[in-house]
């Protein structure tokens, strides 16, 4: 009967454990992911405001390709952003299942994913390149930006009168070019967020380590 109790508190303890530690990996993947989607955005611009291509032209292709419709603003650009920040964010859950599906010792699997974060970032991104970038390109995008007419062209004027434009037929005609490059741009981006996964799940773990000890009674001799 004794037994019983003790097995039953122990299961009523271990649920709510295990609950709230695939919460915080989840936390972890999304935090991880956003943080990484930020840093590619930021290299994208980056990239943009070296070349002739406006500024923002990747969110405005994006949006242009979901709505169909030659509106250029900075409401379609912040739209293609969010939209970009809000799927970078949830691809960094799927980075984090190998850690809520695994159930042995937490302590090996922060080894082994130290000494494997860069190698597992870096081999997620190429298949998040091949299997979600490609197909998206080829059987979206691609079609999407052909059945606008005209060739219709993007412009922008910053503040020094330098006037930015990019044709929508040039678009297509480097498809080839911008889906290489967006090889090193989803594999950077399972780099980084490989990192920071493992520097959370370790400060995970160690603040996890610091409350047990707290908790531990100290005995009256």
């Amino acid at each position: 009967m004794i037994t019983s109790k003790l097995r039953h508190n122990k299961s009523s303890v271990g649920l709510p454990y295990k609950i709230d530690f695939r919460l915080k990996i989840i936390l972890v993947g999304l935090v991880a992911g956003l943080i990484s989607s930020i840093g590619i955005s930021t290299l994208i611009v980056m990239v943009e405001k070296v070349t002739i291509v406006p500024a923002g032209a990747f969110y405005l292709v994006l949006m242009l390709t979901i709505t169909e419709a030659p509106l250029y603003s900075i409401y379609m650009i912040v739209a293609g952003l969010a939209l970009h920040f809000a799927a970078g964010s949830l691809i960094g859950i799927f980075m984090v299942l190998p850690l809520l599906l695994h159930n042995g010792n937490k302590r090996n699997t922060s080894r082994i994913l130290d000494k494997y974060a860069p190698v597992y970032g870096l081999s997620f991104g190429f298949a998040l390149w091949l299997i979600l970038f490609l197909p998206i390109t080829y059987l979206i995008i691609v079609p999407a930006l052909n059945n606008i007419k005209d060739s219709p062209m993007i412009t922008q004027q910053d503040p020094t009168g330098r006037v930015a434009f990019l044709v929508i037929g040039d678009v297509l005609s480097i498809q080839n070019k911008i889906v290489i490059g967006a090889l090193a741009f989803n594999m950077f981006y399972g780099l980084l967020a490989a990192i920071i996964i493992d520097s959370f799940y370790n400060r995970y773990l160690a603040n996890k380590d610091k409350d047990s000890t707290q908790r531990v009674p100290v005995s009256n001799s």
